[in-house]
């Protein structure tokens, strides 16, 4: 099998996109729990660094963009706050942070040329973006590595290249059990300084689902990717559900976007409604329906200003939790069609990351649906060995590969009644998980580990140029860098694309390391 058909499974395995100009959504989490949700965020790219900017009608387009950094801390260079606040008494069962820029390089500017002014890149990326850092309420900054869901760096497109958007999505859960309510402050999200094509911009999101017993029972689900929004509408379908036998039904969406600017309209969201047959455009006060992504952080109608630098205007960057009105919530749970929205627009390029469904259900379906995770088990357990861990970094001046792995044999068969595989599969059964913070659980393929960054760096564009993209994280515990080109938590799947990743040559070490579980 060759390289673009293994590019093309690769995207199973991770939530990045392995096609060059996008990353088609994909279901995160789904929850059923007696609970809520709750969404923070801020823009870490401004007109100011610790300003807040409220003017409607200005667009990124008009302004040297430069770092927020309201921190007063000389160890970073970008940094902004938002307020967490839940009930008390609530335990935090998931927290998804998500970052997100346009990162041409580290600085573009305009330049006359033929007597028309044109965007140039005048210095290259200067951060990885992949490794930002998280401070929690009254504690000290975290190290976070997130897991890749795009990065335009490479993208074919000519407009998405010449703007570069990257997504990350880290698991934080760890991090924040125990806190109820205080600042969350996000440091070192890399971005494009300066003016660039279509403006720059950036920002972080959290999204955090939370168990209370005050809380009516939710159905929650997840999805992320990066989407660009321009001619062709992307639609997201999130499945069916039964309404509160008490006519207590709420339902609400969250969406997080990149690049909509407040005055340039004609972007919409438009959900279906099974009455009428028809896609609807959806919208409020703050978040007009001819110009839903606004370059505004909003909760139902209201703009959230709990944030440091508050601004009205975040240039660029969008969070909107909307509620469904009460009729279109009716119509939508006595319907058998689900609930499906379209994210569309005629005017204004925008790039979608991240979008959230919940909804209040009855007390038998939320049972229901607990009793089938429950009782659910899969044919057989096929799990995937990890290699012995290399004991000492060695250094090579000859390959970028310094780090050489050993790797086991592949164990006999498992025959099921149905075969869930037919090749060899390695139990992972009482192999040690890697701790690393910060990182997604699951299956992760590594093709390389280094004792240097700089060497680890070099191997990804190795990979860049074989179609292939790759994430760089540092494990803790013997700080070496490893380079992922994937992960999930279905071992089944990764064992599949581990067999076909090792029919390239320069790929025939790789392996599976477990991390987080």
């Amino acid at each position: 099998m060759g390289l673009k058909k293994m590019s093309w499974l690769l995207f199973w395995a991770t939530v990045s996109c392995l096609g060059q100009d996008r990353a088609e959504f994909t279901r995160g989490k789904e929850f059923y729990i007696k609970g809520n949700a709750t969404v923070i965020g801020n823009s870490i790219l401004g007109k100011s660094s610790t300003k807040a900017f409220d003017k409607p009608d200005k667009i990124n387009d008009e302004f040297k963009m430069r770092y927020i950094d309201v921190d007063n801390d000389p160890t970073t260079w970008s940094s902004s706050t938002a307020a967490l606040a839940i009930p008390e008494k609530s335990s935090i069962v998931h927290a998804s942070l998500l970052w997100t820029a346009t990162y041409y390089g580290e600085k573009s500017g305009e330049r006359l040329s033929d007597n028309a002014l044109v965007y140039k890149k005048l210095e290259e990326r200067a951060h990885n973006p992949q490794m930002i850092k998280l401070q929690p309420p009254n504690g000290a900054y975290i190290d976070i590595t997130g897991s890749l869901i795009y990065d335009g760096e490479n993208a074919k497109n000519r407009t998405i290249k010449s703007r570069a958007p990257y997504a990350y999505i880290a698991d934080v859960t760890e991090i924040l059990k125990g806190y109820y309510k205080g600042d969350i402050t996000v440091a070192n999200v890399a971005a494009t300084q300066g003016k660039m094509n279509g403006g720059s911009s950036a920002g972080w999101l959290l999204y955090v689902v939370f168990e209370n017993e005050t809380q009516p029972f939710q159905y929650i689900t997840t999805y992320y990717g990066l989407e660009s929004i321009k001619k062709e509408e992307v639609e997201i379908d999130f499945g069916s559900f039964r309404s509160s036998e008490n006519g207590e039904l709420e339902t609400q969406i969250t969406i997080g976007a990149l690049e909509g600017d407040s005055n340039l309209d004609k972007d919409q969201i438009r959900i279906y409604n099974p009455k009428s047959e028809l896609f609807l455009p959806l919208g409020n006060k703050v978040r007009p329906s001819n110009n839903f992504f606004n370059s505004s952080i909003t909760s139902g109608e209201d703009i959230v200003l709990s944030r440091t630098p508050s601004s009205k205007n975040t240039l660029g960057f969008d969070i909107a939790q909307v509620t469904l009105d009460q009729e279109l919530n009716t119509t939508l749970a006595n319907s058998s069609q689900g609930v499906k929205m379209q994210f569309i627009t005629r005017g204004d390029h925008y790039f979608l990351f991240f979008t959230a469904f919940q909804t209040t259900v009855n007390e038998a379906y939320y049972s229901e649906k607990l009793i089938k995770q429950s009782t659910t088990t899969p044919q057989a357990v096929v799990e995937i060995q990890t290699p012995s861990e290399p004991v000492e970094a060695v250094q090579t001046t000859t390959t970028p590969r310094d780090i050489p792995e050993t790797q086991s044999e592949p164990a006999p068969p498992v025959i099921t009644k149905e075969p869930l595989v037919t090749a060899p599969t390695i139990e992972l059964d009482g192999k040690p998980s890697a701790d690393v913070p910060g990182m997604l659980s699951g299956f992760y393929i590594i093709s390389n580990v280094f004792s240097s960054e700089t060497n680890a760096i070099k191997w990804q564009q190795t990979l860049s140029s074989k179609g292939l993209f790759s994430n760089t994280f540092l494990r803790p515990d013997n700080n070496l860098y490893y380079v992922s080109l994937g992960n999930n938590k279905n071992p089944i799947m990764m064992y599949e694309l581990l067999k076909t990743i090792r029919e390239d040559e320069d790929l025939a070490k790789s392996w599976i390391l477990k991390i987080n579980m």
